[in-house]
């Protein structure tokens, strides 16, 4: 029997949105606060609002997910990294380093975003689409090539 995901990450969400809601959690985060007090992502350097970035771990006790938070062994993200993150994704280093306003987010395989490539690995990737292209459209005709075989050869009998 498989876990029913869609209930478990609702049941996830409720119980953080309980912890969030409690006098406890607003003093944590009160004190999480004044151990940032330049407002600034660790991650991508955006000064602002900050909120406590948790590792996977965390989740797993609630009474340590609050702790923490005290304790400040969480990171400073503003909130589009610490979306993000629970998305897999990281923000650009490239586009960090140069202190863009708009920071891409890119899947933790990849070393940088779209826009901060080279030319040289702009125009290597437009060239291996284009290939990419021709082969699927080879393997495509092919197979519609088996399929209208077939379909004459089985329509002739009937």
């Amino acid at each position: 029997m498989t876990p029913d995901l869609e209930y478990s990450h609702k049941v996830h969400r409720q119980n953080l949105q309980t912890i969030w809601g409690s006098r406890y959690w607003h003093e944590c985060r009160a004190v999480f606060l004044t151990h940032h007090p330049d407002n600034k992502c660790e991650r991508c350097g955006r000064v602002g609002v900050i909120v406590p970035g948790h590792k996977s771990e965390d989740y797993l006790d609630m009474a340590t997910y609050v702790l923490k938070v005290r304790e400040n062994k969480v990171q400073a993200l503003c909130p589009s990294c610490n979306r993000n993150e629970a998305k897999g994704k990281k923000p650009c280093p490239v586009c960090v380093q140069k202190g863009k306003e708009d920071v891409w987010y890119i899947p933790q395989h990849l070393e940088n975003c779209p826009d901060c490539r080279s030319e040289e690995e702009k125009v290597l990737s437009e060239q291996n689409g284009k290939e990419f292209k021709k082969f699927v459209r080879k393997v495509q005709d092919d197979q519609n090539k088996k399929r209208r075989k077939f379909y004459r050869e089985n329509v002739k009998k009937r």
